[in-house]
């Protein structure tokens, strides 16, 4: 009986230690990624203090702004979130969440769109707006937070009380409006196939969370999941 019981225990410690190194590896990695960021905001401080920047500064300043607080609550809340309760097995989960999170840093690789005030300025527009918004849905997540389709606790209220999934939402706002400086026929195919993924996405977290939380279905029943009165 005595083997047997250290057998578990040990099962248990090795699970829990190996939770823990994916926490702090997924903690480390978002770090970075702040960092990286906050790079950039203070190139563009110093080309705004020395008189280089041009006239999408300050939108751009913003912008990056809120890239380097998102990075940071994720961070923050891949140290202090509770463990799931349930989640989506298998590397296809894990491989669409991974398209679908850093697909757009290939957006640069796109050919450009032409040079015209108007469209940069509504581009600069639609990507702060949407990382406010971005930030502001996050906060409202919290430590339900994932990548990968899995239930901590059921949220909705906030921007959950108008869709089920917000954040997919103002991540293809902001997306949209990155494309927009890029050339219709190499963005408008790349937009298709990030909202499929996106779509795939939020399928597999809605099977996870239905599993979870039997008073989801009511949620389902009284919110749309991206658009009001459409889908």
């Amino acid at each position: 009986m005595g083997q047997r019981w250290d057998a578990v225990s040990t099962d248990l410690v090795s699970g829990h230690g190996r939770a823990l190194i994916v926490r702090l590896c997924a903690s480390v990695w978002f770090l970075v990624l702040s960092a990286t960021s906050f790079r950039d905001v203070n190139g563009l401080l110093e080309d705004i203090a020395a008189g280089r920047a041009g006239p999408g500064a300050w939108p751009a300043l913003l912008s990056e702004g809120c890239i380097v607080l998102f990075y940071t609550i994720i961070c923050c809340i891949m140290l202090i979130r509770p463990e799931p309760i349930s989640r989506a097995e298998g590397l296809g989960p894990a491989l669409l969440a991974m398209a679908g999170s850093y697909a757009a840093w290939l957006i640069p690789l796109l050919p450009r769109g032409p040079e015209l005030l108007a469209l940069n300025a509504a581009s600069a527009a639609i990507v702060l707006i949407s990382e406010v918004l971005i930030v502001y849905t996050l906060l409202s997540l919290g430590r339900s937070f994932s990548l990968i389709p899995q239930a901590r606790k059921l949220v909705t209220n906030g921007p959950y009380a108008i869709v089920r999934h917000p954040l997919y939402l103002v991540e293809e706002a902001a997306v949209a409006g990155v494309l927009l400086q890029y050339a219709w026929f190499a963005a408008l195919p790349f937009l298709v196939l990030h909202v499929t993924v996106q779509i795939m996405r939020i399928q597999l977290e809605e099977k996870v969370l239905q599993k979870a939380f039997p008073e989801y279905a009511k949620y389902v029943r009284h919110t749309p999941r991206l658009i009001p009165g459409v889908w």
